[in-house]
């Protein structure tokens, strides 16, 4: 468990107060709530960073990334798939979230990557599986030029975000020639099985037919003998609703059934379903800490 107050500072005791008055919920209200809190923590990087906005790596106006690019790196090249429920979300819509992300892992030597994918109703099922297949490839290709190394990409997805990079990782259909391309992968408090009457976000998404379910959960493909076995680091959050914390669970468990050993796991006590990304940049390095250390361990 990580520890809520090892930084010691006022700023994050108070944060933690007001996440855990809060407490195990999510809506767009909580959304903004949580923003509230973590907006006036984010610090500017520490050394020079180098971000450019809005490259396309595909026709699509939603495929679009922004590159942050660290002084110096270390090779290493992180690809962030942020959340929004399947129907919303951006890479730095407001100017803070999730720039803090992006310079973040650039001020610690890490090339990133924060794209934006097809959102529905207007994409459907599997657009953010493709398009998370479309950043991986503008990664492969491209990031050399800016100081990383394409075979030490990790993908990083977070809620809706998240399941779209299982469901790259897990079918084998999105992946291209040769597997995934990737080194390793974080996937922080997705859903990834469906089943029974959808949420109007992944209903919007994944379509009204229950027959196509199955086929359709990342869980199901994350089954198959043979699968994806890069190195993975599941998370959920304390106060993660229930219907966010149990999938984390479950793809641990199959993927242990699966292989004869657990993934990485990682409880994120004190945090909510979006404290855990807004927490970047601030002095409550507990998330930032975690998934660095994973990083370093595996590529």
């Amino acid at each position: 468990m990580v520890d809520k107050t090892a930084d010691g500072s006022k700023e994050v005791t108070e944060a933690l107060r007001k996440v855990a008055a809060i407490g195990p919920k999510f809506d767009p209200d909580i959304l903004e709530l949580t923003r509230q809190i973590y907006a006036p923590l984010v610090r500017k990087a520490k050394t020079a960073v180098k971000v450019t906005t809005d490259v396309a790596y595909g026709p699509d106006p939603r495929q679009q990334l922004d590159v942050y690019q660290p002084a110096q790196g270390s090779g290493v090249t992180l690809v962030y798939i942020p959340g929004g429920g399947f129907v919303g979300g951006d890479k730095n819509s407001d100017g803070m979230f999730h720039g803090n992300l992006g310079n973040y892992f650039a001020d610690h030597g890490i090339l990133t990557l924060v794209a934006n994918y097809r959102l529905a109703p207007a994409a459907v099922w599997p657009a953010g599986a493709q398009d998370v297949a479309g950043a991986v490839a503008w990664a492969r290709a491209n990031a050399k030029q800016h100081g990383g190394d394409p075979d030490r990409i990790v993908i990083y997805g977070q809620s809706a975000g998240s399941t779209h990079v299982a469901a790259y990782l897990f079918d084998p259909q999105f992946h291209p020639a040769g597997g995934t391309g990737i080194k390793a992968a974080v996937m922080m408090s997705g859903p990834y099985r469906l089943a029974g009457e959808l949420r109007a976000g992944m209903l919007a998404y994944f379509g009204p037919d229950p027959s196509a379910y199955a086929a359709r959960s990342p869980l199901t493909h994350a089954a198959r003998p043979g699968g994806t076995k890069v190195p993975m680091l599941l998370s959920v959050a304390e106060y993660d609703p229930g219907y966010l914390v149990t999938p984390t669970y479950e793809l641990a468990t199959t993927l242990t059934q699966r292989d004869g050993k657990s993934p990485q796991f990682a409880y994120f006590a004190g945090h909510n379903h979006v404290s855990t990304v807004m927490s970047f940049g601030t002095a409550q390095d507990d998330v930032g800490a975690r998934i660095r250390e994973f990083i370093a361990s595996v590529a």
